[in-house]
């Protein structure tokens, strides 16, 4: 025990190295590359990263129809960004003004001295009687590799480790951590493997490079297309909606300085989630068409009101104490939110 934990401090640090790193790399780069939703320009800028993964539902849904605009506001996109320390470092360093974050992300990074806030809700574990490709990650392996459950990794490959896709203080880990502490497989039997995309995850499972693809909703067709094996989903966590949280997040600086312009972003993006929810064929081919992939099942599902609630962020902060990340009370859930935009509605 003593050594995973020692083990998994390893890899915060490399996380925060990375993120640090990156802040010097991409600071002279980002702005360079920047687009903008409108020319009009009496509407508020703000920036963000291009979004063009399993996270893009919302943004692509606010800006295409119209919801960012009636409040005054348009986005300024400044390039794609793989990883999530990297999206954390470039609302740092000011490249960009938010971003989406899991709250272990944000946990680690508070725990670090960086000056950033949660300001509303933006994904939720959908409930049961949503349609499942809404969920927030499925889990795929192989036809060949004969899993059939997360109990079967027991016994798969014995005195080898196991080959999982996820980033460090990612939804893939915290998600997949979970599932294995339920069926009793050791954590110490996965290797945690870095891919910039979920269909570059499924084609190494395909190959046979990768034993486990965590997968997020628009790639899930990709995935059963592929013949990959569905073994769980976040749902079979048990932690309910906090499955699937993901925040918005700002330095501290932009929302003591902008507190009118964060209440319209949050009430424009709450708005968006909303329609999004009720209107899924819409909402999956605007990502479907923003994305580039056209075999797209599903999107995430989402929260439709900016309240943060915190029993939703302590099974993330608890795990990060249990793995020895955190020392236990270093980090609360209150730390990591504002609740002045909690009373936004669209």
């Amino acid at each position: 025990m003593a050594d995973n934990k020692r083990n998994v401090r390893l890899a915060i640090i490399g996380a925060i190295v990375v993120v640090v790193a990156v802040a010097v790399v991409f600071g002279a780069r980002l702005g360079t590359r920047q687009l903008t939703s409108s020319n009009n320009a009496d509407l508020i800028p703000i920036k963000v990263q291009t979004y063009k993964n399993c996270a893009s539902t919302a943004w692509v849904v606010a800006d295409k129809k119209g919801f960012l605009a009636k409040e005054g506001i348009k986005l300024v996109y400044t390039g794609e960004l793989p990883t999530p320390a990297q999206s954390l470092a470039a609302v740092l360093n000011g490249n960009n003004d938010v971003a989406v974050g899991q709250p272990n992300l944000l946990a680690i990074a508070r725990s670090n001295g960086a000056n950033v806030t949660a300001v509303a809700r933006n994904q939720i574990e959908p409930p049961a009687n949503v349609d499942p490709v809404f969920r927030h990650m499925r889990f795929y392996v192989n036809p060949k590799s004969g899993i059939k459950t997360v109990a079967d990794l027991k016994n798969y490959k014995p005195g080898q480790k196991i080959k999982v896709d996820g980033t460090a203080n990612s939804c893939n880990q915290f998600l997949f951590n979970t599932l294995l502490d339920k069926y009793g497989v050791p954590r110490n039997r996965l290797e945690w493997e870095t891919f910039t995309n979920d269909i570059t995850v499924v084609q190494s499972t395909s190959q046979g490079i990768l034993d486990i693809a965590a997968i997020h909703p628009p790639y899930y067709k990709s995935s059963d297309e592929a013949g990959l094996v569905l073994i769980d989903d976040s749902t079979d966590t048990d932690l309910g909606a906090s499955a699937g949280s993901a925040l918005y997040f700002f330095r501290d600086d932009y929302i003591k300085n902008n507190p009118a312009t964060i209440s319209k972003f949050v009430k424009a993006m709450v708005a968006a989630q909303k329609w999004s929810n009720e209107n899924p064929q819409d909402a999956i081919k605007l990502t479907a068409d923003w994305i580039n992939v056209p075999q797209v099942a599903g999107v995430h599902y989402f929260a439709t009101t900016s309240e943060i609630k915190e029993s939703d962020l302590t099974p993330w902060i608890k795990d990060l104490e249990n793995a020895g990340a955190l020392k236990p009370g270093q980090i609360k859930p209150a730390d990591l939110i504002t609740t002045q935009f909690e009373n936004v509605a669209p």
